[in-house]
């Protein structure tokens, strides 16, 4: 369903998702998430979400994530890495922050929560 992978050495946070979920779910992973968060003893920190590999989901799991992730005061860049459009269109509306990057590989998104280079830009740009 998810799979949450924390790097501590370079506070980076990766959820990988892979089927349909609920409020319940998105609740689960949510607290999970903090969790995971709170043992790493993370000051502040990156997050990748991958959704490629993931179905759209329903309005109301997305309006469900939406309201959880107010409760993510630390995290300094997201990067979301999606799949079809649908999908990207769906995730856009909850994750509006500034600091939030939508890409269209790991690696892109790598880039961007770590060095800060914008997804579409050459790494070597500078």
């Amino acid at each position: 369903m998810y799979k949450i992978t924390v790097d501590r050495g370079h506070a980076l946070i990766k959820i990988e998702m892979r089927a349909m979920l609920d409020v319940a779910d998105s609740a689960r992973l949510v607290s999970e998430l903090i969790a995971q968060i709170t043992e790493a003893r993370l000051e502040s920190y990156a997050l990748i979400l991958d959704i490629s590999q993931c179905p759209v989901q329903s309005q109301d799991m997305i309006s469900a994530m939406g309201q959880h992730l107010t409760r993510m005061k630390r995290v300094r860049a997201i990067a979301i890495v999606t799949g079809t459009m649908l999908a990207r269109l769906q995730v856009r509306r909850i994750f509006s922050q500034p600091f939030t990057r939508f890409t269209s590989t790991y690696d892109e998104g790598l880039r961007w929560v770590l060095s800060g280079i914008e997804p579409g830009a050459s790494p070597t740009a500078g």
